[in-house]
């Protein structure tokens, strides 16, 4: 079932980008720019890779002044998207993910 989830989601996400959408929502956009930049693929079912604290710790110090700025998007995306059970991430250009905004019951799942 959450493959199935995973994968109809995925095909929302390509076809919303595709149909020139990202003009007009900025949850489009964010993936657009997700997808195109960062190129995180929402099909992807590769496993998670695990920093330890300290380089977390030092990725965040690298992005800080950057993470102030963006932190009133983050909220403003989180505020679009958070009451369907969507969670935002910050991530940086290797991938690491620097900032989220989530429901804190998903705070377990996120982790893990």
């Amino acid at each position: 079932m959450a493959a199935r989830f995973a994968s109809v989601h995925a095909d929302q996400i390509a076809e919303a980008v595709a149909s020139g959408a990202a003009s007009r929502s900025a949850l489009v956009a964010s993936w657009r720019r997700s997808a195109q930049l960062h190129r995180l693929d929402p099909a992807s079912a590769a496993p998670s890779r695990r920093l330890s604290a300290a380089r977390l710790a030092e990725a965040r110090q690298a992005a800080e002044p950057l993470l102030r700025v963006a932190g009133p998007a983050l909220d403003r995306l989180f505020a679009a998207v958070g009451g369907v059970g969507c969670s935002t991430l910050f991530a940086d250009r290797e991938g690491v993910s620097l900032e989220r905004r989530g429901d804190v019951a998903d705070d377990r799942t996120f982790d893990a």
